[in-house]
């Protein structure tokens, strides 16, 4: 059968499909599901990262996060490289980068908590041996324990090798949250000035690396031990000293909240600014109230808002799909005998209607048919959000336009009465101008944002 251009090299396929070679990542499982949707290739023994991380009694979070608390590195997270043309025929040495070190970090930071953290005995519980190359000759057993295994598991082990189970989360296809988002301690310069409000975990994140020490235990408060690069100033730098409430800022209930990103992600790096507590019931009506801006933005930026979803991406020819599936059962039952006679006839016959011409059923036609490609690239398919930001980059004057629309559209449609304080909808302007008059301001990350303070 031929291939196309989307198919993934047999080589790589093999790698995928290979359960002796671990896959290293931060949610590899999810990664493995689209592959197999986009793709069909079955990867196997994936390892998500963030286990290692919780059983060595660390805070875990996304590889962007983890990346730089274990290695001290910025990964390039930016929407203009997320958002960019992936089914180009050449990618640029940018993207390139980015893909190149999203794999490459998650091996470092695994190496990393491996060579650290078993010389300090955090691992002998799960290897049961004591020394450097025991615990690297046992790695195996330890990967075991979690492959192929979401981190949402309803089990959780600690360091210690105690257990406890998580309780069930609700339905709701958003995180309801029970518990408070924020918790108001407060970081402050080696001056004593306090920088912002942040949560008690990143307070104890900074006293365990040593960058800050504990000041005041009621409200938490800790001094850095380092002059921060930047201070913000004026109304900015009052937002992010305030204590923030946990209650809905449209209507003020505070016994569950969901968290609302007022601007969309794609278009911006995250900014505590923009994300909100609202109840149940007044996200779902901003969720709704929210398409109908959508609906304007595909209308002005000739987007289709439709064709936005992962599923939009690909067509799939069925009949491929189900010679592909005889296939690899045939080849998957091939030396078990396991396969009932009725059922390997039923799957030889779809192979005999596809290939008329051929006498006899090999291993080596069953493995060319299983890495035939049932899915084809939607020639119609464009990704809506990256099509709305391009629109308004070359024809609105930037990003802070569209920013702000969101913002206004939020404050028109919801009429939030407990927002907290000083909260604007140019608070991106102010911050910028700050970073500008510092210097830490490019020319073309002014012509992106659509100002022109030279």
């Amino acid at each position: 059968m031929s291939h196309t251009k989307f198919d993934i090299p047999s080589l790589n396929v093999e790698l995928l499909e290979d359960e002796t070679i671990y896959k290293v990542g931060v949610a590899p499982k999810d990664d493995a599901k689209y592959l197999l949707e986009d793709y069909g290739v079955f990867t196997r023994s994936t390892f998500d990262i963030r286990h290692l991380v919780q059983v060595c009694g660390y805070s875990t979070g996304g590889l962007a996060a983890l990346a730089k608390a274990h290695l001290g590195i910025i990964l390039d997270k930016s929407w203009t490289v997320r958002c960019s043309n992936w089914d180009a025929e050449e990618l640029t040495k940018r993207q390139i980068n980015y893909a190149a070190a999203d794999a490459h970090v998650a091996i470092k930071i695994l190496v990393k908590l491996i060579n650290s953290y078993n010389k300090k005995g955090v691992m002998s519980w799960l290897t049961k041996s004591k020394s450097f190359e025991e615990n690297w000759n046992n790695f195996q057993d330890i990967v075991d324990k979690f492959v192929d295994s979401g981190f949402k598991s309803s089990q959780i082990i600690h360091h210690n090798g105690t257990k406890h189970t998580k309780q069930k989360k609700s339905s709701y296809p958003h995180a309801i949250r029970s518990k408070p988002l924020y918790h108001n301690c407060f970081l402050a310069a080696p001056d004593d000035e306090v920088l912002c409000a942040i949560d008690n975990k990143k307070a104890q994140w900074y006293i365990d690396k040593g960058l800050a020490d504990m000041v005041c235990e009621e409200p938490l408060t800790i001094k850095l031990r380092f002059e921060p690069v930047s201070r913000w100033a004026g109304d900015v730098a009052k937002y992010y000293q305030l204590t923030k409430e946990n209650k809905c800022v449209v209507c003020g209930k505070a016994n569950t909240y969901i968290r609302k990103n007022v601007v969309p992600q794609v278009m911006k790096e995250f900014s505590s600014h923009d994300v909100v507590l609202l109840c149940v019931d007044c996200h779902r009506n901003s969720n709704i109230a929210d398409q109908a801006v959508r609906t304007q933005l595909a209308l002005k930026s000739g987007a289709k808002i439709l064709a936005s979803s992962v599923n939009g991406r690909y067509g799939e020819n069925t009949d491929l799909k189900k010679l592909r599936s005889a296939a690899r059962t045939l080849l998957l039952h091939s030396k078990s005998g396991a396969l009932p006679e009725a059922r390997r006839h039923e799957f030889e016959g779809v192979i005999f209607q596809h290939y008329p011409e051929v006498s006899q059923i090999t291993d080596e036609l069953l493995k060319n048919i299983s890495n035939t490609q049932s899915r084809y690239k939607n020639p119609e398919y464009e990704s809506y959000g990256l099509k709305v930001v391009k629109h308004y980059l070359e024809n609105e004057g930037g990003l802070l336009k569209l920013e702000q629309l969101w913002r206004e559209h939020f404050l028109k449609a919801m009429k939030p009465q407990h927002l907290p304080a000083l909260w604007s909808v140019t608070h991106t302007e102010e911050r910028l101008r700050i970073r500008w008059e510092e210097g830490r301001l490019s020319e073309e990350q002014m012509k992106q944002i659509g100002v022109n303070w030279s």
